[in-house]
């Protein structure tokens, strides 16, 4: 397809600019179906008189890939992949910009590879780009699988002179080595950055800003491209952005949502400022994102159907309705297991959650079992001269057994049937250890093990806002794990809005505790602050096990490093 460029009238200089955003959702190491989704995108593209089409980091191996990058053949094979796409440009118009690897030419045995992108025109790549900044921060590990950049490539594109820089070059503040800098010096007037940049609650914002200030900062254009999609425990929104020299923002992609994204950019009048007000709900946001990474972990790791233990509490509750909203009811499986201290409610809530949903229902009560089990346990003891449990009390190793015989059963049907099983904990259980290996943590994808337990109520509380489909005795209940007589959380636990406080400001903001103390201004007492503290620094052993956790914060569990032996204590 042949077009015109729209030029000023009175000189040479391009007026408008025809940007594509190739807002994509590539899975890592799955070579032919990312090349042929994007050579699509290309020809999409081309057949919409897009101009300079941008993708995303590492759109052409997925992101992240880890260790693979030191993988000789999978760099190979992406090199391979990339060489088809610039064929597939030859006899077309469009400019584009892609993310790969690229080998490395350094001659050390500990040699790493480059991330990189390309700029491709007719059927041949005009200039490459490295990676400069690599992370080592939060869930990043960059700096470990490659090498950084030397050079920061300034080249004409439609006569522009265009900087390229990949995601966290944007992020410059806090490194020596300014990326975007050395691109002004070079006199770049537009800016690209292909980034691969996960999701956590108000990071679409906090992107936006940078944006803004960076394109005032440098005066320039700044054309950012992200990635959509899931991987693993990450979740990519998307959200490509369009800013201006004086740092208006004029455009911005829909979240959460895979498509190919214009926009014509008058390089030469003043453009309508896109407003982007801040988020005063991150929960509608958390939970698209939530669907989104049970969809994809469930389709790329080639799964069809799901199963969820289902207690009658809200957190399997509100697993089931991010699973049905994500795969479709049919797909969905629930299974309730009464033990010998189930409420009659969490049955009868499981059921008339299921109707709700319209998925499948199965009953399976774990009390013969349980008993029998038991049985066996007291007559072993007796016969190795072992003490045996009191009458009547009900012991850690004895709730415990509950939740694992549950585990075995969900485990045999997860294997029998080909689901994967979805686990229901959320993060202010996983951070007091209030959760049993090898029983309730049973599973393949931790789906709100980053959700505290008060998001969790708002989780439910928004969706049933759309339509009711969780029981409101499952959202009024006492929040309870049912292993003893009339038992709940609060037993053993703070009251949870107290708790996911402390929680929170630990965490997410590495407080200490006497700074807790003061943020929640006399609604606790120290001693509670530090023995929650030493709940969750000792639990780390079974957040190690733990099935991957969809991260939604600033900090989830894996960009948490802490060591498992580990003998500090914050009051020494």
């Amino acid at each position: 397809m042949n077009f015109t460029m729209k030029k000023n009238k009175t000189s040479n200089q391009l007026s408008t600019l025809h940007i594509g955003f190739a807002q994509i959702n590539p899975t890592v190491g799955d070579f032919d179906a990312n090349t042929e989704k994007i050579i699509s995108y290309i020809h999409e593209a081309e057949n919409r008189g897009v101009q300079l089409l941008i993708f995303p980091e590492q759109v052409v191996t997925g992101y992240p890939v880890w260790d693979l990058a030191n993988k000789s053949a999978f760099v190979e094979r992406n090199r391979k992949s990339l060489a088809q796409i610039v064929k597939k440009t030859r006899r077309m118009n469009v400019t584009v910009v892609i993310g790969y690897i690229e080998k490395s030419i350094s001659k050390s045995r500990h040699g790493r590879n480059h991330n990189a992108l390309a700029v491709i025109q007719r059927g041949k790549i005009l200039a490459k780009q490295f990676k400069s900044l690599l992370p080592t921060y939060d869930v990043f590990l960059e700096e470990i699988f490659f090498e950084p950049a030397k050079e920061h490539v300034v080249i004409p594109i439609y006569g522009l002179k265009t900087g390229l820089s990949i995601c966290e070059d944007l992020w410059e503040d806090d490194y020596e080595v300014k990326p975007l800098a050395q691109l002004k010096k070079k006199g770049a007037k537009i800016m690209i950055n292909i980034a691969s940049s996960p999701f956590h609650r108000n990071k679409g914002e906090l992107r936006a800003r940078l944006v803004s200030r960076k394109a005032k900062q440098y005066g320039v254009f700044m054309l950012y491209c992200n990635q959509v999609g899931a991987q693993d425990d990450l979740i990519f929104d998307g959200r490509c952005l369009v800013a201006d020299p004086k740092g208006r923002i004029l455009f911005e992609s829909d979240a959460f949502r895979e498509g190919l994204f214009e926009f014509d950019l008058d390089l030469l009048n003043p453009m309508h400022e896109l407003k982007i007000a801040p988020v005063q709900n991150v929960t509608p946001e958390i939970y698209n994102a939530l669907v989104l990474g049970i969809r994809d972990y469930v389709r790329k790791n080639k799964f069809q159907k799901v199963l969820i233990g289902l207690s009658g509490g809200i957190d399997s509750a509100l697993t089931a309705v991010l699973a049905v909203d994500a795969i479709g009811a049919s797909n969905v499986c629930g299974v309730t297991m009464p033990g010998p201290f189930s409420s009659s409610g969490s049955v009868a809530d499981s059921r008339k959650l299921a109707k709700n949903l319209g998925i499948e229902l199965r009953e399976h009560s774990i009390a013969g079992i349980y008993d029998f089990k038991m049985t066996d346990i007291i007559a072993n003891k007796k016969h190795d001269n072992l003490a045996t449990p009191e009458e009547n009390k009900i012991t850690l190793a004895m709730e415990n057994l509950q939740a694992r015989l549950r585990a075995i059963e969900l485990m045999y049907i997860s294997n029998d049937e080909d689901r994967l099983l979805l686990t229901t904990g959320n993060k202010s259980e996983m951070a007091m250890g209030y959760c049993t290996l090898y029983g309730d943590m049973s599973g393949g994808l931790c789906v709100l093990g980053d959700v505290y337990k008060t998001e969790v109520y708002r989780l439910a509380e928004h969706r049933n806002r759309i339509s009711k489909v969780i029981p409101l005795e499952t959202i009024e209940k006492k929040p309870s794990a049912e292993l003893r007589p009339n038992q709940t959380d609060q037993e053993s636990l703070p009251p949870y809005s107290l708790l996911d406080a402390m929680l929170y400001l630990y965490i997410e903001c590495n407080k200490t505790p006497a700074e807790i103390e003061k943020e929640l201004k006399g609604k606790t007492d120290i001693k509670l602050i530090h023995d929650v503290i030493r709940k969750v620094d000792h639990n780390e052993y079974k957040r190690r096990q733990a099935a991957p956790i969809l991260r939604v914060t600033e900090k989830a569990w894996f960009g948490r490093r802490m060591p498992v032996t580990n003998r500090f204590d914050l009051e020494g």
